[in-house]
């Protein structure tokens, strides 16, 4: 009996605390759910969601949505995500809870691009900046460089005009080539780019030879994920032979693992012109013409000739995704679709595109990976008659500035007024508006870049990799100018002009890369590859004048023209072919001390016999200072790493076949076109770069701050053959040196970040000096100077020892004497630089609640620009014969008899800085069950500009190029830059 009072006794106390347990555990247990997003509201997948100092956790689907049990109501969730900020949130008892990350730019994790492979930024030895999609510069861009203007330090990036589709000039750490091309090597997918512009070059009479377009006009801005600059020589020597000018890595967006999720992204906009000279109106006009005594000169009426070729122009983008995948396979798929009128009527852009990128795992434990990833595009150009190089008479700009504000466009009868002032031209230029009626450039290019490649993993850590990338572009452009045109070489003639083109290049690369932590301290990352690369281009031209009947575009009747005046010319380039060995060693010890040693081997058939082969080899090596044992204390430091490299790069960016004895075919002649030179060697730039990164209070505020040293020797140049040589050029090393020192300063700040508010500041700067050194040649003249008086031979630049790269050289100008007369120096002399000494980029990123809005600035310095369009047209000499000017011109005390002399009176600063964009966005959300991610944004772009050049924009670089030599910081008569604003809706499904 006993036994069974103290059983019961034991079940009495027992069975209450049992229920106790169950119950409390029952309580601590707490259902937790929510969504996480991005800093503009939309849903970020593969998020990890934990309970702190637990195993309880998830991972957030597709769109962002999260659910797990947590151990009470009490918990804290960790919210962790590779690129953005790691947050912890009390759960304080509810259920649902929706989270915002911001990014973290300064995530030492974040891996970048460098070169057939990836590597974290914290394992970084050399010069590498990374812009992703969220810091991308929104509004109205066709290429991928205009994402990145003003981003990054050390690069300078100018639009050459303000035409659609224009070119781009990108120098990465200042001009380090005369004749070789500056451009950086761009690579896509890991497909390296021909660089050349796929646009058919033409040649229009008295109209000029009109500006290129982009070579990257094919890419789609909204298929782009990041873009990597590789600045100095330890990170871009893995290139080799194509290195000297840096490169650029773009990355496209892939797919990833969920169901499948379809983006569109929509965007109408309008530009207009943003600047344009200070010209008379025509009651302005009427008094100079009093004042000057000029007579027969008023035609009646009063016009404004921009107003009559600009427009407010649109654009519509519109561009649909889909992407999805599973763990074995995923996908994107996109279309876009980019229609962009231009500000000059009749002018604009065109773009269709079109990409796939696939990524499939296959065998036990996912051994073989295959990517593909196909773009193919079409482009669509309307170009107008704007030459870099047309007379007087054959530019519309310069006809426009040029117009007699009182003369009209059109007679009575609503012909074009062409013939003024008795039957003679004399006073009055050609008529804008007709020009523009009688030309129409028609460009369309189609382009097809393809890659696929396969990844083996042979053992733990070693991996095999071959990859296959085709790239080809094939452009047709026809120009036609109407005989009804009064034009001396057009009237009643006309002039055709139809050019095909056709680019392809091939890429085959194999590489073996080995990643092991070969013992606790030291990780080690091998790399050895081989690549063949091959660039053909062949082109085709007709030419023709002579029709009988302007009701049809020539080009539409080639077989209408005079037989005598038809022209045919074709070209194939000689082989040009690369060959390349390459193999780079990363040794990290400790995540302390890091070194990267790289060499690579060019052969190229663009060199002489005795000299196929180049050698690139680079080291650098860096210190994290923050991780030793005596910086562990410090609380307020969170990375401090010292990095020094040296290396050495090439450039071959010049007509293939140099090396060679090479003929030009004639008219039934054959002429020797280049002298073979068999020791013709590798322009090649050594380079030392050294620099420092910083972070603290846990990385909130960052930074790095760069010293460079630059040396191009053995410069690629063209000369004329020596005598007895027949009449040709042969190519030879010059013996000079292009130097180029810098010191690169990078820093951002995240200000403010709490739950109601997040502001981001960033800003790069940069100091350039440029040098020509070493040469004992003669000066090389350039930068060729058009207008009425300024011939041939009128050159404003030159190439001397001792001065920077294209620097002017002309007579000064010293005012004017009593009579009005125009005052200058006896002898010419260097008086300016229009490389720019300071570059500056800022950008700030503020958010609340759903509402976003961020600026970026961009800035030059410290240069000089040439106003060849003032020397050209706004002329005393001109409003002599009736034509417009400046009322400073008109009715100031200066002489009409001035003639037109290259000089310092043209020369103005071209320091600027300039608001290149803004954008306020909003996140709708989800709108319903089928709508996801919702956001309105509206951008402008050009919105301010301040600067005191008097041109139409200080950011220009026309070519003035002479006998190949290039030129730069010259304006002369160019398209217009717009302003513009822009409004777009983004939903996903």
């Amino acid at each position: 009996m006993k036994h069974i009072l103290l059983r019961e006794l034991r079940y009495a106390l027992v069975l209450p605390l049992l229920l106790l347990i169950c119950s409390s555990a029952f309580a601590q247990s707490h259902s937790v759910q929510g969504r996480i997003t991005d800093e503009k509201g939309a849903g970020l997948p593969g998020v990890t969601v934990m309970e702190k100092g637990t195993t309880r956790g998830a991972a957030t689907d597709l769109d962002g949505n999260f659910s797990f049990q947590a151990g009470s109501g009490t918990a804290t969730l960790v919210i962790s995500f590779v690129g953005y900020t790691s947050q912890e949130v009390p759960v304080n008892n509810r259920a649902t809870i929706n989270i915002s990350l911001r990014p973290d730019a300064r995530a030492l994790d974040e891996v970048v691009v460098v070169g057939y492979g990836t590597a974290r930024v914290k394992d970084i030895t050399g010069s590498v900046a990374r812009v992703g999609e969220k810091d991308f510069n929104v509004g109205i861009n066709t290429s991928p460089e205009q994402l990145i203007q003003g981003k990054v330090a050390g690069v300078n990036i100018v639009n050459n005009n303000g035409a659609p589709g224009g070119e781009v000039t990108f120098r990465i750490r200042g001009t380090s080539s005369v004749r070789s091309g500056n451009q950086p090597l761009f690579v896509v997918d890991g497909v390296p780019l021909d660089g050349r512009n796929t646009k058919p070059a033409a040649a229009a009479g008295e109209l000029g030879s009109p500006a290129g377009s982009n070579p990257l006009n094919f890419l789609n801005p909204n298929d782009i994920a990041t873009i990597d600059v590789l600045k100095d020589a330890s990170a871009t020597a893995i290139y080799g032979a194509r290195g000297a000018n840096g490169v650029v890595i773009i990355t496209t967006k892939k797919g990833q693992q969920g169901a499948p999720t379809l983006n569109v992204d929509m965007s109408t906009g309008v530009s207009m012109l943003a600047r344009k000279p200070e010209l008379m109106d025509a009651n302005t006009f009427r008094q100079g013409l009093a004042l000057r005594q000029i007579e027969n000169r008023d035609g009646g009426a009063d016009v404004d000739a921009f107003d009559e070729i600009m427009r407010t122009a649109q654009t519509h983008i519109a561009n649909v995704s889909m992407a999805g995948g599973n763990d074995k396979a995923n996908y994107r798929l996109s279309v876009g679709y980019h229609d962009q009128e231009g500000i000059i009527k009749k002018s604009g852009f065109k773009k269709y595109t079109g990409s796939f990128t696939g990524t499939y795992s296959f065998l036990p434990e996912d051994r073989l990976k295959v990517d593909v990833n196909l773009i193919v595009a079409n482009t669509i150009e309307n170009g107008a008659p704007i030459g870099e190089n047309s007379n007087v008479n054959g530019s519309l700009i310069g006809n426009t500035i040029e117009w007699n504000p009182t003369v009209p466009f059109r007679n009575t009868d609503g012909t074009f007024v062409q013939r003024l002032f008795g039957t003679s031209v004399s006073g009055l230029p050609t008529n804008p508006a007709a020009l523009l009626e009688y030309y129409n450039d028609v460009t369309n290019i189609t382009n097809v870049l393809g890659n696929v490649g396969a990844t083996f993993n042979i053992v733990k850590g070693l991996d095999y990799r071959a990859s296959l990338g085709v790239n080809q572009s094939k452009g047709n452009r026809a120009i036609d100018t109407s005989g009804d045109l009064f034009l001396s070489t057009i009237t009643d003639i006309g002039l055709a002009v139809v050019n095909n083109s056709t680019l392809t290049s091939s890429t085959l690369t194999h590489t073996l890369n080995y990643n092991n932590q070969v013992t606790d301290g030291l990780t080690l990352d091998l790399l050895a590859g081989y690549e063949y690369q091959t660039y053909k281009n062949r082109n085709f031209n007709i030419t023709a004048r002579g029709f009988t009947s302007f009701d049809l575009r020539g080009t539409d009747i080639l077989q209408n023209a005079r037989r005598d005046q038809v022209n045919i010319s074709s070209y194939q380039d000689p082989t040009n072919e690369i060959q390349s060995f390459f193999g780079r060693a990363n040794l990290n010890f400790s995540d302390r001390y890091l070194i990267t040693a790289t060499m690579r081997a060019d052969g190229s058939t663009k060199f002489g016999s005795n000299n196929k082969y180049g050698y690139f080899p680079s080291f650098a090596g860096a210190w994290v200072l923050s991780e030793e044992q005596f910086m562990a204390g410090s609380e307020k430091l969170s990375n401090l790493k010292l990095r020094l490299g040296w290396g050495k790069t090439g450039n071959q960016e010049f007509p293939a076949g140099s090396s060679q004895e090479r003929y030009e075919f004639g008219l039934q002649s054959i002429a020797l076109a280049n002298v073979a030179n068999p020791d013709l060697r590798w322009e090649t730039t050594e380079a030392i770069n050294l620099g420092l990164d910083f972070g603290f209070f846990n990385n909130r505020i960052n930074g790095t701050i760069e010293f460079f040293d630059k040396a191009t020797k053995d410069l690629l140049f063209r000369l004329p053959a020596l005598q007895p040589a027949p009449a040709a050029n042969y190519w030879t090393n010059l013996p000079a040196t292009v130097k180029n020192t810098g010191v690169e300063l990078l820093l951002s700040a995240l200000v403010i970040e709490n739950e109601k508010w997040m502001w981001e500041v960033g800003m790069n700067a940069t100091y350039l000096k440029n040098r020509f050194e070493d040469y004992t040649g003669a000066p090389v003249l350039t930068g060729q100077i058009n207008g009425n008086g300024l011939g041939e031979g009128s050159n404003s630049q030159r190439l001397a020892n001792g001065q920077p790269l294209f620097a002017f050289h002309m007579r000064e100008f010293l005012g004017f004497d009593d009579n009005g007369a125009a005052q200058y120096s006896q002898e010419a002399s260097f008086v300016g630089d229009p490389n720019p000494k300071y570059l500056l980029g800022i950008n700030t990123n503020l958010s609340r609640g759903k509402f976003t809005f961020n600026m970026n600035f961009n800035g030059a310095f410290g240069h000089q620009l040439y106003n060849n369009t003032a020397n050209a047209v706004i002329t005393a000499a001109n409003f002599g014969v009736g034509r417009n000017a400046t009322a400073e011109i008109a009715l100031g005390p200066e002489s009409l008899s001035n003639s037109n002399v290259v000089s310092t009176r043209y020369m103005e600063s071209g320091n600027f800085l300039r608001l290149q964009s803004a954008a306020l966005g909003y996140t709708l959300g989800n709108i319903g069950s089928a709508f996801k991610n919702a956001r309105l944004y509206l951008t402008g772009q050009n919105l301010l500009l301040f600067t005191k050049y008097s041109g139409f924009d200080p950011e220009v670089n026309t070519n003035r190029g002479v006998g190949g030599v290039p030129s730069f910081g010259i304006e002369y008569t160019p398209y217009p830059m717009p302003r513009n604003f822009t409004l777009g809706f983004n939903v996903s499904f």
